[in-house]
């Protein structure tokens, strides 16, 4: 019911990948936005059966094409009182670093830079068992050269995620990704929020 009210009273939405998104991050994305949007979050077959309905009842308000957009881990943020660059603005300023976990995909390219890494010689070991090359400086391990850890598409190994931990390195930002726009019944994709007048 409040999905189908949001769609027919406040027809300018975001659809947001919430993939990776702490709940704590979710707390303060709604609390940040409280009163200006309204953000809506569900498991798709519920959210599918009130477009559904939704639709029937409203044919003009478009709920039939954001149906076919509901996939995957989503939700809708509704601008009941501002503009959908101010929600786009707050969702940039809710990004949070995250630690490499072993198995995960990269969605970075990441090079371990050459020069001394604040680790004591006992540690070696991390850098042999990825084949990097390593000497002893001033009693701390200093890296050769720079060394390749993550590509954009490989898994994470576990050796590399503990190597990472160690440098205190947080190579992955995360966040609600907006994936497409819904305005007045039709939906966009998102890169038209970057197109001025």
């Amino acid at each position: 019911e409040k999905l189908i009210e949001l769609c027919t009273t406040a027809p300018n939405a975001l659809i947001v990948t919430v993939d990776h998104v702490a709940s704590k991050q979710m707390q303060d994305i709604r609390m940040d936005l409280r009163g200006k949007a309204v953000v809506v979050m569900g498991k798709n077959t519920m959210i599918r059966k009130g477009l559904e309905i939704g639709h029937e009842r409203h044919p003009e308000a478009g709920m039939g094409t954001l149906r076919a957009n509901v996939r995957g881990n989503m939700g809708f943020i509704f601008a009941t009182n501002c503009t959908l660059d101010d929600i786009r603005e707050c969702l940039g300023r809710h990004r949070r670093l995250s630690a490499a976990k072993p198995g995960q995909v990269s969605v970075v390219n990441l090079n371990i830079p050459s020069g001394p890494t604040g680790m004591d010689p006992s540690q070696t070991n991390f850098f042999q068992a990825l084949n990097i090359g390593t000497k002893i400086v001033k009693g701390q391990i200093e890296l050769v050269s720079d060394f390749p850890i993550l590509k954009v598409g490989d898994k994470v190994s576990p050796s590399a995620a503990v190597l990472l931990g160690k440098l205190n390195i947080k190579p992955f930002e995360y966040g609600m990704e907006v994936s497409q726009v819904f305005q007045e019944g039709s939906v966009f994709d998102a890169a038209v929020l970057d197109m001025s007048d």
